[in-house]
């Protein structure tokens, strides 16, 4: 047994907790997305995906260390590595949709993850999200359908296989997150974030090494920071997915747009247009809805383990 023990449920004067822990989360993320396109039109998606899981391995391997976190065992073992498969297809697929898609479009199509996250939870862990939560989903998806009309209407037909790439990651993004708070009651933060990272590195591995091509050395560091935001981001999503239900956080994603704008105008001089603002301000309605009740519902730890 892990000497770290399973995450206890939010109290009502934590409730907020993991949905700030949440929002920190995708920032970080959004801000490693943002330094993945910066590199993608000099390397390989698989490279992309090889190098930031790397060194994840490693930023996580301190935090995993440092809290003194026992070795798993193979039974623990099993279900990270089937989840690392979807893992991996998730971030192929949108480090390609990010080389070829402006960074807030490529954000606003995998916005249909948070609408998959509450099905998924529905069928699978027994969630029974709120009407107010499902009125923020069908909000915050309005808001993503008045960004892609003013957004997609403009783009050529090479950006086609981009689309679909970010909408195959946002499927299986959703099936990601909730097989995360499906484990995140059972393993301990640290061994969650590791085998994640090195299952997915070994996974990307062989393909990496047919299409590598050398980092400079300001490359290397960019990668690191990488590997760090992504570590960190989801130590974040985790310790929030083992505290609140997964329906619940899935509205959260929405703010990821948010940080997409800002980072696309401040680094890659992308100007918001006006369908994008009247977007965003429907994803930020739907996400402020979502969490209107200072109440978190305490989840049931499923009986059944994830992955075949």
């Amino acid at each position: 047994m892990a000497d770290v023990k399973p995450f206890a449920p939010a109290s009502a004067h934590g409730a907020l907790a993991p949905i700030a822990s949440a929002v920190l989360g995708i920032g970080l993320l959004s801000v490693m997305d943002a330094a993945v396109k910066y590199l993608a039109p000099d390397f390989a998606t698989s490279q992309l995906v090889v190098l930031r899981y790397f060194f994840g391995v490693l930023s996580a391997a301190i935090v995993f260390f440092a809290n003194g976190t026992r070795w798993p065992d193979l039974a623990t073992m099993r279900p990270h590595a089937w989840r690392s498969v979807v893992v991996v297809i998730t971030a192929g697929s949108f480090y390609y949709a990010l080389s070829t898609l402006p960074l807030a479009v490529t954000l606003a199509l995998s916005f249909t993850s948070p609408i998959l996250i509450a099905l998924f939870a529905r069928l699978t862990l027994g969630e029974r999200p709120g009407g107010h939560v499902a009125l923020a989903l069908a909000l915050g998806f309005f808001g993503v359908l008045v960004v892609l009309w003013d957004q997609l209407a403009q783009a050529s037909g090479g950006t086609v296989f981009g689309a679909v790439a970010a909408l195959v990651s946002s499927v299986c993004y959703a099936i990601a997150m909730v097989s995360l708070k499906w484990r995140a009651a059972r393993d301990p933060i640290p061994t969650i974030v590791l085998l994640q990272n090195l299952f997915a590195c070994l996974l990307s591995a062989p393909v990496a090494a047919l299409q590598w091509s050398l980092p400079n050395g300001g490359q290397w560091i960019l990668f690191a920071v990488i590997g760090t935001l992504g570590t960190v981001g989801h130590l974040c999503l985790t310790w929030a997915y083992g505290r609140a239900d997964a329906s619940r956080l899935g509205v959260l994603e929405y703010t990821a747009f948010i940080w997409a704008v800002i980072i696309g105008f401040l680094v890659f001089a992308e100007w918001p247009t006006l369908g994008t603002l009247a977007g965003a301000a429907l994803i930020v309605a739907g996400a402020i809805l979502a969490n209107r009740t200072p109440r978190i519902p305490a989840s049931r730890a499923p009986d059944a383990e994830i992955g075949p």
